[in-house]
């Protein structure tokens, strides 16, 4: 497997057996059984913005990622591509998000910036569903 851009993340789904490669503005997703690339994310953030971070939920359902700049925060839908969220920003001065996570207990996002501020979000998907 290769890419067409430089990786800056990968994540591997013990639970659909698929690979998120991330590169720029893109999450390309491999199956990890046969090598072959199953379907793309494109341009998730504007034009000046790349992909800095990235998580999955719970489930392996959704990719949570993170701007290299303004502190942006978007869920997608893995199968569709479609965003289903996009949560409250870090400051747009130093906003890089350099770390995102899921807890799993209290179905929250947790998103660490440059800005030196921690935010922990609710999972609106989940507390809909209830």
């Amino acid at each position: 497997m290769s890419d067409d851009t430089a990786i800056c993340k990968a994540i591997y789904s013990e639970n659909r057996q698929e690979i998120y490669v991330v590169g720029q503005r893109s999450v390309k997703i491999w199956n990890a059984l046969t090598g072959t690339p199953v379907r793309i994310l494109k341009n998730i953030f504007s034009s000046e913005l790349d992909i800095s971070a990235v998580a999955l939920d719970t489930d392996h359902r959704h990719i949570i990622v993170g701007s290299s700049k303004d502190g942006e925060i978007k869920v997608f839908d893995i199968l569709s591509g479609r965003m289903t969220q996009e949560l409250e920003a870090h400051t747009k001065d130093q906003g890089e998000i350099a770390y995102i996570g899921y807890g799993t207990d209290h179905d929250t996002i947790i998103t660490v910036a440059w800005d030196r501020k921690i935010k922990i979000h609710k999972d609106e998907r989940v507390a809909e569903t209830l």
